[in-house]
């Protein structure tokens, strides 16, 4: 199972790609309720929950988000973000592949198992290797970066952005982090793909042309393609790279309890 989270704006008609409409459903976790996620079926395949997912301090806890999915059966998370470019060579309109990030939010939770000890994970790789190569066979001209995570509902300052582009950071974001590493805490495959929908506050704004619109075209395009080039089981070497107290594959049956 799959579930693909909209932080980018997409009406429901375009995402008729993915299969026909089956159902809605909204999902009650121990962090909140999450939803409604729309379950589409593809002629062939499997089917895709959707998620629309938005940052901010009034989103869904990602907690719920994370601990939804996990309830579904979902297995493989991929996030369609819209980001801030940082870095002067991206301008509107780039798709870019997050391949690592730095954790800026503040008031985000940052375990699932403060209990036990289970958030001592390994980060690496930061993202499923499978989901990015899938992403950059059917997206080539999406470009590799760094994903600064942070919070909204603010912009960054100019003095913020020149400082985080200093820390190595090409994007800013609000809708991966902390996502992506309680993601690996539940065991489930998680990556991104971005659009860039503005320029960061230290560079000078361009005028919209279209260029976010061909973009989010060009990801919906690939969005089948993508999932279905994923094998059934995940195959991606999460597994044996996340060193830690917890090997992937022991989270116990009763998982639900350990929150």
């Amino acid at each position: 199972m799959r579930l693909l989270i909209l932080a980018q704006p997409v009406p429901p008609r375009a995402l008729e790609g993915l299969g026909h409409f089956m159902e809605e459903r909204s999902v009650d976790t121990p962090f909140g309720t999450v939803g409604p996620v729309a379950l589409r079926r593809p002629s062939q395949g499997r089917d895709v929950w959707i998620l629309p997912y938005f940052g901010g301090p009034a989103r869904t806890d990602p907690r719920a988000t994370l601990w939804a999915a996990k309830s579904l059966g979902v297995q493989r998370m991929l996030a369609w973000d819209s980001v801030t470019g940082l870095d002067p060579a991206l301008k509107r309109g780039d798709i870019v592949l997050p391949v690592d990030y730095i954790d800026w939010t503040k008031h985000q939770p940052t375990t699932f198992f403060a209990k036990c000890g289970a958030g001592y994970i390994a980060q690496t790789p930061p993202f499923c290797p499978d989901i990015s190569a899938a992403i950059r066979q059917h997206l080539p001209m999406a470009r590799p970066v760094i994903y600064l995570g942070g919070e909204g509902p603010r912009h960054e300052t100019a003095a913020e952005a020149a400082m985080f582009q200093q820390w190595g950071a090409q994007v800013r974001g609000l809708n991966l982090v902390p996502e992506a590493y309680l993601a690996k805490e539940l065991e489930l495959c998680f990556a991104a793909v971005g659009v860039v929908t503005r320029l960061g506050a230290d560079r000078q704004r361009s005028q919209p042309t279209g260029q976010v619109r061909a973009a989010d075209q060009s990801i919906l395009g690939a969005l089948a393609a993508i999932f279905s080039d994923l094998p059934l089981a995940p195959e991606c070497g999460c597994d044996h790279l996340q060193a830690g107290p917890r090997q992937r594959g022991t989270l116990p049956a009763n998982w639900r309890e350990w929150g």
